[in-house]
């Protein structure tokens, strides 16, 4: 993994502190709930949301008229543009799980479908429990492999036992998802019994008469397992930050005031009164590592300026460990400069940043009591320079490629040719390397 993040303390004025407090709480954080429920609003949400993707597009649609509210205007370009870019992830991640969610209840449901005992096996199959049994040994002798006997290989007694243990697992999971198959491809009913005899009883034949309160209970849990997930997928849409409890004051009037009209209701209403909502506004990114400039104050400290908040200067406080880095930063931006722009920032050990608050204690103004933190995504393979040539001929390996697809599309446009040439600039810039510390890979 050659990403990682490390983090720094930023140190700025009050008076910078609260303006940026007031841009990320005020405006940011309410344009990303905004934006939240634009998206679940949608006329084609419903679409998405079973394709378990949304086009990424629609949210930056969403948010241009949003640009011009009175609630929301007034924020740098960057703002707007790290709003949208977290909208699309939470909602990426969201319908990730949906899915997840979606593909669990599927299984729980036809293991539900499945599930039967042995009294309902052998009304269903039209046998008597023992030729049921017979028919689930002969399936799973047909499954069991005849030299599945091999030792482990000799260790320590503990080392030993383990590795059998964890051998009989992976044969049980393995017989498991074969069974399973076997009981989709067929339509035959006692051989259907017969898997869901097995299956229930861990891929063993039982002769022990069942044990009816248990099994009773085993169901029963299972149905209460497949309620849940049914509503946690229903409708459920991502929710925003309220930082200043109007959602949770509103719920606790409408709860006061009234009778919930079904146990769904009053569910809603206390999980709403119940959760623990973030007390701090969304992060703000900077994903091009050229939307911050690094340089030392008088005083030697490296301080970082963001675009869209020119005017504030903000200094870096970290560790020893990761200050080397944050020299790094610096050095790259200086060693760019001085080159009169012939080196590439695609090449800068830096990759991204993102602006955060994180809770402090006490009790004050938010922007007193609570404290800034920058996140920065680095690649490791930019701290020498073997790594660094590698991303360098990875890079300039996709920029070649782009140059030929465009130029096999035959005459081209203007706009094409322009691309072409913007391309072979940055090709010849990535070709010229940064002077970077030798270490073998």
């Amino acid at each position: 993994m050659s990403q990682i993040t490390i983090q720094c303390r930023l140190v700025a004025s009050e008076s910078t502190r609260q303006q940026l407090w007031k841009l990320m709480a005020e405006k940011n954080t309410p344009l990303i709930n905004e934006l939240l429920l634009k998206v679940a609003q949608h006329p084609e949400f419903e679409t998405w949301r079973q394709k378990s993707k949304h086009p990424t597009g629609i949210v930056k649609e969403l948010c241009q008229p949003l640009k011009t509210d009175p609630r929301f205007i007034g924020q740098p370009a960057r703002f707007y543009t790290s709003a949208i870019a977290t909208v699309n992830y939470i909602y990426k991640s969201w319908l990730a799980l949906i899915k997840r969610s979606q593909s669990q209840l599927e299984g729980k449901i036809r293991w539900w479908e499945m599930l039967k005992s042995d009294t309902e096996l052998v009304e269903a199959s039209g046998v008597t429990l023992d030729s049921l049994r017979s028919k689930a040994a002969e399936i799973l002798a047909e499954l069991t492999p005849q030299s599945d006997t091999v030792e482990a290989q000799p260790a320590t007694g503990k080392k030993r036992k383990k590795t059998k243990k964890s051998k009989a697992s992976d044969s049980d999971r393995s017989i498991s998802k074969t069974l399973f198959e076997a009981y989709r491809d067929t339509e035959d009913i006692l051989t259907h019994c017969a898997i869901s005899y097995l299956l229930k009883n861990g891929c063993k034949i039982n002769d022990k008469e069942e044990d009816t309160q248990k099994f009773a209970k085993r169901r029963r849990q299972l149905e209460i397992q497949i309620e849940r997930l049914r509503e946690q997928l229903e409708a459920r849409i991502p929710k925003g930050r309220d930082l200043n409890d109007a959602k949770w004051l509103e719920t606790l009037l409408l709860a006061t005031d009234n009778v919930p009209e079904n146990e769904t209701e009053a569910k809603s209403w206390q999980d709403s009164l119940l959760k623990k909502s973030s007390k701090l506004p969304f992060p703000v990114a900077y994903e091009t590592n050229e939307d911050m400039t690094w340089f030392k104050n008088e005083r030697g400290r490296i301080c970082v300026k963001f675009n869209g908040l020119g005017e504030h200067t903000f200094q870096v406080y970290c560790n020893s460990r990761q200050l080397h880095w944050f020299q790094r930063f610096l050095e790259d931006q200086q060693i760019k400069r001085n080159s009169k722009n012939q080196l590439s920032s695609s090449l800068f050990t830096l990759r991204s940043g993102r602006i955060a608050w994180q809770e402090g204690e006490g009790k004050g103004e938010e922007w007193k009591v609570n404290h800034l933190t920058l996140y920065c995504s680095v690649d490791t393979r930019l701290w020498t320079a073997e790594g660094t040539n590698l991303v360098r001929e990875e890079k300039a390996e996709e920029i070649a490629k782009t140059i030929t697809q465009t130029k096999a599309k035959g005459e081209l446009n203007d706009q094409q040719q322009a691309h072409i040439k913007r391309k072979n600039s940055s090709l010849a810039r990535i070709n010229n390397p940064f002077p970077r510390p030798s270490k073998p890979l």
